[in-house]
């Protein structure tokens, strides 16, 4: 009888939400007549729970789905990711839920010429910008009023991007039928959902391979970490090339662990070809990722000689292949656009810095203190008025605000410390307290990774919030690791679950509001209106509240 009378509730409040989407301008529910994300997602919400509460039987799919402990599970990390997608599509929209405000398409400009054959951009340089000779056409001052594509390369009179080109690869046969422009913040998005596909996947996996006992809750708050921790949606507001080459190379690079940790417990030459290739891909979005995909070749080697000799020779090369293939294809790119193998076009670049004559100095150690102390401290600015908590662009101490070595750029963007926004990837350090031996190669992997890919942008003439993107999903695994290692190392006591879910709520809470607060000017242009409402409810909340 309960089950009868829950069914037609559920039916009920389902009709409703139906009646009212479709209906909702009629209504004044909604102001545009076009359909937006959130009222599309809720609709599609409604027709849901109608279809459940017709098809309900509890000796179905559906009753023991709903009846199973499993089965309420999968629907509450269905449910979560679901909750994450939505959330990233809110900040890639401004809140506004009906389009993707798009400042770039570089990314489609290189697909469209894929498309068409050819390795250079369809767009034509300026006349002015061709009567350049020498490498005076780099230098900044002496293109001033002259009309470029900004941050694009110039070589041999023809447009070229320095980012990698896999991205442009994936999407060229789409655009062979799909002629309208795909923005590089449609593009982010998309990358960034299946980022999070994939880390959902690798948490699945280490749960049901090496932490059966983990509680439902824990792998729920596992991946709400991993979806939301910062800054994952922070990028999503500007969703401009920059941040979607690195998203890019992250779908590609935990896309390629989500292959090779299973292959180091039971290798299959299948899974290690299809995370050769996804780590090739990872290289041909992002160069950055290089030294962290070598070392992990090496280490990859060094587990190979230890425990497959038998199948030493077919496993290097189901994995190395992809690696090579990738590594052959991208020097014939190269050296067709820059007639140099190793040339990424990073010196030819027309930007706000003269890269050519400057290239030697874009990395160095010297770039490292400063950088650590942004990406590890810098702290965030409170103020009087919502949201109140705000990412800065410097506020380290005196010996290194006076620090300039070389062209190192100590005011650029805005960059909140992981120790400050995200303490819970401080769990990843229990990882290596009483460390277990079957999970050495799983913590080697990201470990190797997440350092390497650290330690590289560190050394960087400056840093950004979105260039912490490329080392946080691998610091993630690491810290969810750490989290659920966490569960023995502490023998399940309370204090433990709650401290750890204090911070995670603590983390989740910073990253959403600094993915607002930082990109404040943007929601301003954007949706005027929301600043305005948020800035108006929350204010009047703390003050009565004081």
């Amino acid at each position: 009888m309960r089950n009868h009378w829950l069914r037609i509730t559920g039916g009920f409040f389902g009709t409703i939400v139906i009646l009212l989407m479709l209906f909702a301008n009629q209504l004044g529910l909604e102001s545009f007549p076009t359909w937006g994300a959130r009222r599309t997602a809720i609709l599609l919400a409604g027709f849901l729970l109608v279809v459940v509460s017709l098809l309900y039987r509890e000796d179905n799919f559906i009753g023991r789905t709903l009846n199973s402990t499993g089965g309420r599970f999968y629907i509450a990390l269905l449910a979560l990711n679901a909750g994450i997608v939505l959330t990233y599509l809110w900040f890639a929209s401004d809140g506004l839920w009906k389009s993707l405000p798009n400042e770039t398409d570089y990314i489609d400009l290189q697909a469209n010429a894929f498309a068409k054959g050819q390795i250079e951009l369809d767009v034509q340089p300026d006349p002015a910008l061709l009567e350049f000779k020498d490498e005076s056409l780099y230098e900044p001052v002496n293109r001033e009023g002259i009309p470029v594509l900004w941050d694009a390369t110039l070589y041999n009179e023809k447009y070229y991007l320095y980012w990698g080109p896999a991205p442009a690869l994936v999407i060229a046969p789409i655009k062979l039928i799909h002629k309208e422009d795909l923005g590089d913040k449609l593009l982010c998005l998309l990358f960034l959902a299946g980022t999070l596909l994939f880390l959902n996947l690798i948490i699945l996996y280490l749960r049901k391979r090496y932490f059966e006992h983990i509680p439902h809750w824990a792998i729920l708050a596992a991946v709400a970490f991993a979806g939301l921790v910062n800054p994952m949606p922070y990028v999503l507001v500007e969703g401009r090339i920059y941040e979607a080459a690195i998203v890019a190379a992250q779908f590609f690079l935990v896309g390629g662990f989500y292959f090779l940790l299973p292959a180091l417990d039971k290798p299959t030459k299948f899974r290690l070809i299809l995370a050769g290739t996804f780590f090739a891909l990872a290289i041909g979005s992002r160069t950055t990722v290089l030294p962290a995909i070598g070392l992990l070749s090496i280490l990859f080697l060094i587990w190979a000689i230890q425990t497959q000799r038998p199948l030493l020779i077919p496993i290097l090369i189901s994995f190395a292949a992809p690696l090579l293939v990738g590594g052959l294809m991208y020097g014939w790119y190269n050296h067709a656009r820059f007639d140099s193998f190793t040339e990424f076009g990073y010196r030819y670049q027309l930007t706000s810095y003269n890269l050519y004559e400057k290239i030697g100095e874009t990395f160095a150690i010297e770039y490292i203190p400063p950088n650590l102390y942004k990406t590890i401290l810098n702290p965030l600015e409170r103020r009087d008025t919502f949201p109140r908590l705000f990412p800065t662009r410097w506020s380290g101490p005196g010996w290194l605000t006076d620090y300039h070595p070389k062209m190192y750029l100590t005011y650029t963007e805005n960059i909140t410390g992981i120790l400050v926004s995200s303490p819970f990837a401080l769990l990843a350090l229990l990882s290596f307290v009483k460390p277990r031996k079957d999970l050495r190669w799983v913590l080697a992997s990201l470990s190797i990774s997440f350092l390497a890919v650290f330690f590289t942008l560190q050394a960087f003439f400056f840093i950004a919030m979105r260039y912490m993107l490329d080392a946080i999903p691998t610091l993630s695994l690491l810290a969810v690791i750490g989290f659920w290692h966490g569960f023995d190392v502490f023998k399940n006591q309370k204090a433990y679950t709650v401290a750890a879910s204090i911070v995670l709520m603590f983390t989740i809470a910073v990253s959403l509001i600094i993915s607002y607060s930082g990109n404040l000017e943007l929601f301003r242009i954007h949706n005027p209106d929301l600043v305005q409402r948020l800035a108006w409810t929350f204010d009047t909340l703390f003050k009565y509240s004081r």
